[in-house]
């Protein structure tokens, strides 16, 4: 039998590199790889995986179409971070991804052979909120699901949208997020967040292999799945608990520090203010999916026959970037 294809773009990304690496597994499908630089060391190390690795950008549309071409499936994600980086701002970089979030939708409801559209997403903090935590970095993802539920209703019905909790791998490798050394007490670590301890937040696991796992069940299972959300999360847990998690894997001593959210600007600029409406909203809505929950359009793991035994909980998730740690 023929293997169907699937196009993952952001595949030499947190989230693409899993999705294709996971249904690559399977052995059920033919996974198209989208970058903009197919010749990097991470799309070669895709292909010589056995991957079928394209060259596409979100800037030149029919680059976007000819890779989408015959595609059965196909998993699409946006890179707000990627914009504000490039000086963007806030609300400029939340333009451009709800620009292209809109681009893909549209380019993908061209593809005939279209079976399923997986697009990655988080909550609508703005709305969910009444406008009292916006987080730029969520909601314009948030928009684009809007556009295509009130303005693509093909599109919509072959959908899921894909939400993600909180990475794991922030831990390691996003300094604003994470535990800074003591100069005068070495071996410590001060974690400065500004939000209370006992505040819970939904872990997304092992960011190389669990989102994965998600879209491996979500595309098994169409009629579950198709117009409705789902979310990559392994385990809810307190911000107190995950620092002493932290502690036992790292091995270093962690001191949790609330401190007021202007600080985190004051200590990384605009990057830092932009996560701290993060936080103000994980603080504010303790089921980040619950919204959706509540319209009757989420799929949980359970349903989705995700086993608690082959993800990754947020120890394990730490553990798996030990060496990445302090």
């Amino acid at each position: 039998m023929a293997k169907k294809l699937v196009v993952v773009t952001g595949a030499t990304g947190n989230q693409g590199g899993s999705i294709a690496r996971g249904l690559l597994k399977t052995g059920d499908w033919h996974v198209r790889a989208v970058t903009r630089n197919p010749n990097g060391e991470k799309a070669q190390k895709l292909a010589a995986e056995g991957m079928e690795v394209v060259q596409a950008s979100y800037e030149d549309e029919e680059s976007v179409r000819k890779a989408f071409a015959g595609a059965q499936a196909i998993f699409a994600v946006t890179q707000w971070w990627e914009a504000f980086f490039k000086g963007a701002g806030q609300i400029g970089a939340g333009e451009v991804e709800e620009r292209q979030g809109i681009m893909l939708a549209k380019l993908a409801a061209e593809v005939p052979t279209l079976e399923h559209y997986i697009w990655s997403t988080l909550p609508a903090a703005d709305v969910i909120t009444k406008g009292k935590y916006p987080v730029p970095h969520f909601d314009y993802k948030a928009k684009v699901d809007d556009h295509i539920r009130k303005n693509m209703p093909d599109l919509a019905a072959k959908t899921t949208f894909l939400m993600f909790g909180f990475y794991p791998s922030n831990f390691a490798f996003f300094g604003m997020l994470k535990p800074q050394p003591v100069a005068t007490a070495p071996g410590t670590y001060v974690w400065m967040v500004p939000s209370d301890p006992a505040t819970v937040y939904p872990m997304a696991g092992d960011m190389a292999k669990d989102p994965g796992i998600w879209a491996r069940q979500i595309l098994a299972n169409p009629k579950l799945t198709h117009g409705k959300y789902a979310g990559v999360c392994t385990e809810v847990i307190t911000l107190g608990e995950a620092l002493k998690q932290w502690e036992v894997v790292s091995g270093k001593k962690g001191v949790y520090v609330e401190v007021k959210p202007e600080v985190i600007g004051q200590l990384f600029g605009l990057a830092g203010e932009e996560a701290v409406t993060g936080v103000l909203f994980g603080e504010a809505v303790t089921d980040w999916f619950g919204h959706v929950k509540e319209q009757g359009l989420f799929v949980t793991k359970e349903e989705l026959g995700i086993s608690v035994h082959e993800v990754s909980n947020f120890k394990q998730s730490l553990e798996a970037v030990e060496q990445f740690l302090g």
